[in-house]
């Protein structure tokens, strides 16, 4: 019953929009794009009368109509318009133009939607302000540059300032609504609010990295085995520490359990039973990860630390994400288990094109002049993750730590999909790592003092 009204309400709705444009203006030759702004017109006329004189209404030039619904009272220098080259942590709520909710990143909204996932991390946001970013559509752009920190508008765009003909309608990981968004359709952005905007998000990170250290470790910045990467050995130690593992060995095949969590204890991955039941409420990765230390798919900042280990050994690791996914990060995937590389989607490689034209411009030889820091990650992006996204299928299904996968059934086909939780950009990560003894033997090691 319920769907079926929202059906109804949805058809009525496009009809009527239908109507309204074409009464707008007859000549067939009139472009669609034409009609759909004199439209949009009139739904501003009809929904927020007077809209042309209130001052918490800005239209575009491309016909954007940002509404104000609450104006930032933060003093300087928060109090300022952002603007492009910065990156900001935002919040917002996608809908049609009848109300229907097709993306969202807050917990509460997901869970009445049906749509909510015990992978996904509900945290705002973290994008770059970016006018060839092809990931942040041009009518969210426009209103982001037009905003302080503190605001929260309402976005208003039509179908070619969004996603145009494509809409969106991809597979739920736990930010999706019940809808999706028609192609060549206006769309929503509500409660769109700046919360954070930085310059210098590899800064950020890297003190929020020697904080966590310092506060639940007792670590400084002394303590790090090379800038941004703190590796501890944990309680209780092995009685004989003399069986390193090594990537020389010709046997150098590691064997262990790990967590992998984000800096505020979200578990994004482990394969640990107990872990898994407590985070995810089911056991996704079962048994012990056997991976060949000869080869390069592991995230440098999990290799680093089991370079440095013995076998018996219980560490932990924190880095930041110049040892992990660095500027790109990794969007959260939904993946049926038959399905072949050509789905896979290759968004995070143009995501990686814009964000690498961003890290030279800001960290190369020029841009903001760090000396050393700039060369390391000019060598870091250029040498890492270039030849990563030119291989960027074969890297989608090789084994690696730092995806979370879960499964969830079809109720129709039953057809399991495995569920990936998305790494945002400039995101620390946190490994606790058992290795297992040097004959073999692997046993869950339970994690009771999560």
């Amino acid at each position: 019953m319920y769907i079926s009204q929202k059906i109804k309400r949805w058809m009525f709705v496009a009809a009527a929009f239908v109507a309204l444009a074409t009464s707008c203006a007859t000549p067939s030759s009139i472009e669609y794009s034409t009609l759909e702004d004199e439209s949009l017109r009139a739904w501003m006329d009809k929904n927020h009368p007077g809209w042309e004189t209130n001052p918490d209404v800005k239209r575009t030039d491309d016909g954007v109509y940002i509404i104000w619904q609450k104006r930032s009272t933060l003093p300087a220098p928060a109090d300022t318009i952002v603007k492009e080259g910065n990156w900001v942590r935002i919040d917002y709520t996608g809908k049609t133009l009848d109300g229907n909710i097709f993306y969202t990143r807050d917990a509460g909204v997901a869970k009445i939607q049906g749509t909510f996932s015990r992978r996904a991390h509900y945290v705002d946001d973290f994008v770059y302000l970016y006018s060839e970013n092809g990931a942040l559509p041009s009518g969210t752009f426009q209103a982001l540059t037009n905003m302080k920190v503190g605001d929260m508008t309402q976005v208003i765009m039509p179908s070619g300032m969004y996603r145009g003909s494509a809409g969106y309608s991809a597979t739920n990981v736990g930010y999706n609504g019940q809808w999706g968004a028609p192609g060549d359709k206006p769309v929503v952005i509500d409660s769109l609010t700046i919360v954070e905007v930085s310059e210098d998000p590899i800064t950020l990170e890297n003190k929020q990295v020697n904080k966590f250290a310092a506060e639940r470790w007792n670590l400084t910045e002394a303590d790090t085995i090379s800038k941004g990467l703190y590796l501890q050995l944990m309680t209780p130690a092995p009685f004989k520490r003399d069986s390193v593992v090594s990537t020389t060995k010709t046997d150098s095949v590691l064997t262990c359990y790990y967590k992998g969590y984000f800096l505020d204890g979200f578990v994004f991955d482990s394969n640990i039973d107990s872990v898994q039941m407590r985070a995810w409420g089911e056991v996704v990765n079962d048994g012990p990860m056997e991976w060949d230390m000869k080869k390069t798919n592991m995230i440098q900042g999990f290799k680093e630390a089991c370079v440095r280990a013995c076998y018996g050994d219980r560490i932990r690791v924190v880095f930041t994400s110049a040892y992990g996914y660095g500027i790109s990060g990794s969007a959260a995937q939904a993946i049926e288990e038959s399905t072949s590389d050509d789905t896979t989607d290759l968004s995070a490689y143009y995501n990686y094109l814009n964000y690498y034209s961003y890290m030279n411009s800001m960290y190369g030889g020029g841009g903001y002049g760090y000396g050393g820091y700039g060369s390391y990650y000019n060598n870091y992006y250029n040498s890492y993750y270039n030849p990563y996204y030119y291989d960027y299928y074969n890297n989608m299904n090789s084994s690696s730590s730092g995806s979370s996968s879960g499964s969830v059934e079809d109720e129709e086909d039953e057809v399991k999909v495995n569920i990936t939780t998305e790494i945002l950009p400039f995101t620390p990560l946190v490994f606790e790592i058992w290795v297992c003894a040097d004959n073999g033997t692997a046993e869950d090691p339970k994690h009771n003092n999560e």
